[in-house]
């Protein structure tokens, strides 16, 4: 892209020539960090954070529930899932959406082996786009883990800690986190 000095129409204006390259490079460097978070993501669970029924957090694991490049500065964590652990409760998430730019609906999506796209299950969504300004509430229901909504059987696969990721209906990967089935 060449840009025309208006007031000498035989250069290039430099200066804004270089602000649009840098602007262009801003731009592929954010989306070289939302696909190096997105590669972490699909790490194997370790840890957790963990809170109480009310939503205080206890512990806190800081690989979870961060927020991908790509979404910072229009959502956010307002609390992260909880209870977590859970006996069996619905794990309740609290995402807070802002209005500086548009989210494009909202998936929460888990996986049966997380090395295999095929088995994978939408445990929550969301289709409104843009997703309106404010706070956001969804369940999770643990039983979900298992591809037969089995409790019993999702405690037993990884000793019943789950990843959930949350997307947006363009696939981006907006945050993931862990949540430990007792």
């Amino acid at each position: 892209m060449i840009v025309i000095n208006i007031q000498n129409p035989g250069k290039p204006d430099l200066p804004l020539l270089m602000m649009v390259a840098l602007l262009f490079i801003a731009a592929c460097s954010r989306s070289e960090d939302q696909k190096e978070f997105e590669q972490e993501a699909f790490r194997m669970p370790e840890n957790y954070t963990e809170t109480t029924p009310h939503g205080e957090i206890v512990s806190k694991d800081e690989g979870d529930w961060n927020i991908g490049p790509m979404f910072q500065g229009s959502v956010e964590i307002e609390t992260p899932p909880f209870p977590n652990p859970t006996h069996h409760d619905p794990v309740q998430i609290e995402l807070y959406i802002s209005g500086s730019r548009t989210v494009d609906g909202l998936r929460a999506e888990a996986f049966y082996d997380m090395f295999d796209s095929m088995n994978r299950r939408t445990l929550y969504q969301h289709d409104r786009s843009p997703l309106e300004p404010g706070l956001m509430v969804f369940e999770i229901y643990p039983e979900n883990f298992d591809r037969h909504n089995n409790y019993s059987n999702a405690r037993q696969v990884n000793d019943g800690l789950h990843r959930l990721f949350i997307f947006d209906n363009r696939n981006n990967l907006i945050t993931y986190g862990d949540i430990k089935l007792k």
